[in-house]
């Protein structure tokens, strides 16, 4: 009896897939990537009214401020802060709320009381702020820095719901009492219990260590986590471990995108009330990094492709993929050439984006390009040079892009030349077999 000796790829392939099928499939990790997807739309609705707010051409300010007839930029500027203030700012309370709703869903239990439960426990954590009419609400301290207590609050809110509901401890209405009315009796003690836990945690916390738990999570959690992700070699690691998943045919990005989405969300918000404050911002390393510089690797296949490609199956693949890629979806590059467990373009495709990251943050570091500002907050499909533009609030944002294209297709360009020559090879002589033939 013989045995068909695996190939390297399908060895690692064989050890990644379990890996990346766990992943994938943790409920705590699906939920918290739903919830940042469900987050991510108001990012883009709350960029809009801060680009016009604060559009990176003075004369653009200016004209506005002339057509409504005031006196000051300010007067309109502060109007449209409003979106803000309703999105961006309080960006742990829309997580709180999606991240519950989504986990409920995934254990199966009441998603209304649960999403409300959890909401109560987050505000209960949450210090307010003492003035002379009385304690408040700071928005500050629900915004994206409360990422990390919202994301922890929900996952022990949901679960302890559930482990009562679990054990039937509840009020037991008559079965005549329509499901509407008894849904919210049987969720008292549930919902009891969870806050009265959260409520001693926070007793504890004041009255024990004279802290908070937004204070305790952020020095405890935050603080460990944004310096990993928003260091030179954290991001490294991470496009390296990104597209070393893509490589053996794994989602990379849907993995990687669950655990550093709320890093580099309260980096990005760090620049942003930096730049509402009229300070420079300091993080180099945000989502806008990420999002818009940091990926700029595969394009430059598709442009390599379009450049030197005699092959037929090559120039179907520049055609077809060229416009998925000015919006930034790589698909059809990856299935088309195929790129996936091609080992004739491990290196460009390992070592494309880790480049651009490299590139990006020196031109950042060095003051060469002005640093994203987190005003815009523009998702990933937002074509180059746009976004560029938009994010930094200035073209050498759009030049730094228009650099890495170009060291990009440098990148891939002798990769191509030399697969698309041997399918191009390939594709005469299989001609001439049926010529003659024919």
């Amino acid at each position: 009896m013989t045995t068909e000796k695996m190939s390297l790829g399908d060895r690692i392939q064989a050890k990644l897939g379990p890996f990346s099928a766990k992943v994938n499939g943790n409920l705590y990790i699906q939920a918290i990537r739903d919830a940042m997807l469900a987050y991510m739309p108001f990012t883009f609705v709350a960029s809009i009214f801060l680009i016009i707010a604060f559009f990176p051409i003075d004369a653009v300010t200016d004209f506005i401020t002339s057509i409504l007839g005031v006196a000051d930029a300010s007067v309109w500027q502060e109007k449209l802060l409003y979106v803000n203030n309703a999105t961006l700012a309080i960006g742990g309370l829309i997580v709180v709320i999606s991240l519950s709703k989504s986990l409920s869903e995934k254990l199966e239990v009441n998603v209304t009381q649960n999403i409300l439960t959890a909401l109560v426990s987050f505000l209960l954590l949450t210090p307010l702020t003492e003035t002379e009419t009385g304690p408040m609400l700071d928005i500050s301290r629900i915004g994206a820095q409360s990422m990390f207590l919202s994301i922890i609050v929900c996952i022990i809110s949901v679960k302890l719901y559930k482990l009562i509901a679990d054990r039937d401890i509840k009020i037991k209405m008559p079965a005549s009492v329509p499901p509407a009315v008894s849904g919210p009796f049987e969720s008292v003690i549930p919902s009891f219990i969870v806050v009265f836990v959260f409520f001693i945690f926070r007793l504890i916390l004041e009255i024990g260590f004279n802290s908070d738990a937004l204070s305790l999570i952020n020095k405890v959690l935050g603080t460990p986590l944004t310096m990993l992700g928003g260091s030179l070699g954290g991001m490294i690691v991470v496009k390296l471990f990104e597209q070393f998943l893509w490589f053996f045919g794994l989602h990379g990005s849907s993995i990687i995108a669950a655990v550093m989405d709320p890093i580099h969300q309260v980096l990005e918000d760090q620049n942003k009330v930096a730049s509402l404050a009229g300070e420079v911002p300091e993080n180099i390393i945000s989502m806008s990094f990420r999002s818009h510089f940091a990926s700029i690797g595969l394009v430059g296949a598709v442009i390599a492709i379009l450049l030197v490609a005699k092959s037929r199956q090559y120039k179907e693949v520049g055609k077809i993929a060229f416009v998925p890629y000015l919006f930034n979806i790589g698909e059809p590059t990856l299935f088309g050439i195929p790129l996936m467990l091609n080992f004739s373009y491990i290196i460009p495709f390992l070592l494309g984006n880790t480049i651009s990251t490299v590139v990006s943050y020196l031109a950042f570091a060095s003051g060469i390009v002005p640093l994203p500002t987190g005003l815009a907050q523009l998702p990933w499909t937002t074509p180059i040079i746009f976004s560029g533009y938009f994010v930094t609030g200035s073209i050498r944002g759009s030049l730094l892009q228009i650099v890495l294209l170009v060291l990009m297709t440098l990148l891939w360009l002798p990769f191509v030349k030399a697969a698309d020559k041997q399918i191009y090879e390939k594709e005469i002589t299989t001609a001439k077999a049926e010529e003659n033939e024919g």
